[in-house]
Formats: structure tokens, C-alpha cells, sequence
């Protein structure tokens, strides 16, 4: 079914079916209790950002404020080891994917190594992968081969060949192969070996 025939069948079955109907709706009310906790959740965040002069609605939408990170970064580091729902570490976490996170290296080193939150954990590996430099190399080759630190480190494969790549041809390219078959490690190692995209 093409959209058009799927959102027709959807209002159907909304008409004349009441199960699937109080379903939806039921979801629907959820979703929304779910995101109005959320929203309040986060104000202490909001709060602290309009402090220093960022003002915005939800730390979700702070990519929509040019040159946000260097003064925003501090803040959402300080946010993120507090007790929040996972929606909110969520939204703190995604918001640090910025290149100006580099400077805050150790730090952030220092909270994915050692955070028990499985979405804090995942956020940072994220965000470190996104500004990593060949000074993180060496960082890196050291989370890749602790195995304690999970499935977050599939992050690192990329930004460990394109550097490694970069400091002496091939040798990037020879890590990921050596993780070809590793049982976490390896589907996204062979991807990156046939030069596909993430998630292809």
C-alpha cells in the first residue's frame, strides 16, 4: 500500500473499529502523558541554558540555534549526570554531537567510562565519534578493546579508519579488519571494509 491508501485504511478502521480505535487512542494519551513529563523534566535544563543566554523550548531543538554548543556544552555536561528520565539524558545527550564538544574531551572520556546509564553511555560514544581527532586515536583503540563498554562501541569503528587512515595509509583499515569477526563489533566493521554508510 502506498501513504495515501495506508492513512485511508488507518481512518477506517478508526470509524468502524472501536477496539483498534480505543487502541490508538489509548497509545495517543500515553504518548502524550509520556512527553508532557518529559517537557517538565527537563526545565531545570532550559532554565540553566536561558541563564547564559539560550533560550529555547526543548533541549531537543537545540541545533536549530547557530553556535549554541561552546556555551551550551558545559551546561548539558552538568545535566547529564543527574537523575532524568531517559527521554531527557536522551535529548541532553544528543544535543553534545557538536564539534565544539571536543574541548571537552576528558570530561566526556571520563563519563562514558564510567556511567551506568545505557543511554548516557550511548549518547557519549555518539558524541565522542562525532568530534574525535587523531589526539583521541589512542582513546579510541582503548574503548573499542574494552569490552565492558558494549554495543557503544560500534561508534568508534568510522572515526578509528578515517583517522587511522590519516596518520599512516591502511593502518585505520587494518583495526576494522582485525574486528571483522567479532561478535558485536563486526557487522558494522565488515560495512565499513566494503565501503558502505552506516546503516546500509
Amino acid at each position: 500500500m502506498n501513504a495515501v491508501e495506508v492513512l485511508a485504511e488507518r481512518e477506517r478502521r478508526m470509524r468502524d473499529d472501536t477496539d483498534y480505535r480505543a487502541k490508538v487512542e489509548r497509545f495517543d494519551s500515553e504518548l502524550a502523558e509520556r512527553t508532557r513529563q518529559a517537557r517538565e523534566a527537563e526545565q531545570p535544563i532550559l532554565r540553566d541554558l536561558a541563564g547564559i543566554g539560550i533560550d529555547v523550548d526543548s533541549v531537543w531543538n537545540l541545533y536549530k540555534i547557530p553556535d549554541a554548543g561552546p556555551k551550551a556544552i558545559p551546561v548539558l555536561l552538568s545535566h547529564l549526570v543527574r537523575d532524568y528520565p531517559d527521554r531527557v539524558l536522551d535529548g541532553i545527550g544528543s544535543a553534545l554531537s557538536d564539534k565544539s564538544a571536543r574541548a571537552h574531551w576528558t570530561e566526556l572520556k571520563t563519563l562514558y567510562t564510567e556511567t551506568d546509564n545505557a543511554v548516557v553511555r550511548d549518547r557519549l560514544a555518539a558524541a565522542m565519534s562525532a568530534c574525535a581527532i587523531k589526539a583521541h586515536y589512542e582513546d579510541l583503540l582503548s574503548f573499542v578493546r574494552a569490552e565492558v563498554l558494549g554495543e557503544t562501541r560500534i561508534y568508534f569503528l568510522r572515526p578509528i579508519n578515517r583517522i587511522g587512515n590519516r596518520i599512516s595509509p591502511g593502518t585505520g583499515r587494518a583495526i576494522i579488519a582485525s574486528l571483522a569477526n567479532n561478535p558485536v563489533m563486526g557487522k558494522e566493521a565488515r560495512a565499513i571494509l566494503a565501503g558502505r554508510a552506516p546503516n546500509e
